[in-house]
């Protein structure tokens, strides 16, 4: 999956994901700080749906951060290690550490929830290519659920699908918010 694909994938499992969110970290900050919170919520899930792409030199998110690139995600082969069980493990570790070393700060919460659903997204959606992931690395076998051909037309319009759900959702979420 293309860029735009996988920030508007990102974009709906946040929102899908917004009322535990809210229930279990928002709920009691005025609705001011909660608008904050919500956008370091959405732009960290944007940033968790490129994320598992640094492994890809070309990707936006490895010219983003191209320190990042050079040190880890050109180790790995695309859709490998950045892609798996095994990650999502590291990911997962690596949040919580910092969650409990900034003494479960709201902020950082934040972060770490949306960047963590972003990831998630990611890797949903590239099982869905033909190309598939290697979700059980080490292991070299590529796991596909449906043979949608990255940027092909079908991808096209599944991304323009993605976009009118994100706007509905949107619009609903904030309804529902306040």
């Amino acid at each position: 999956m293309v860029k735009e694909t996988h920030t508007k994938g990102g974009y709906i499992f946040a929102l899908l994901m917004l009322p535990f969110i809210n229930i279990k970290f928002l709920n009691e900050y005025d609705i001011i700080y909660k608008c904050i919170l919500f956008a370091i919520y959405i732009y960290f899930s944007f940033l968790g749906s490129l994320a598992p792409d640094i492994d890809m030199k070309g990707s936006y998110i490895s010219k983003r951060y191209p320190i990042l690139y050079k040190k880890f995600g050109s180790k790995f082969k695309h859709r490998g290690f950045t892609h798996s069980l095994l990650s999502i493990s590291f990911l997962t570790y690596l949040l919580e550490l910092l969650t409990k070393y900034t003494n479960n700060n709201i902020v950082f919460l934040c972060l770490c929830s949306g960047f963590f659903v972003g990831y998630i997204s990611h890797l949903c959606l590239d099982l869905l290519t033909k190309e598939g992931i290697e979700i059980f690395y080490p292991i070299s076998i590529n796991f596909s659920l449906l043979p949608i051909k990255t940027n092909s037309k079908t991808e096209k319009f599944i991304c323009k699908t993605l976009n009118f759900i994100v706007i509905f959702l949107l619009g609903y979420r904030f309804y529902i918010l306040f």
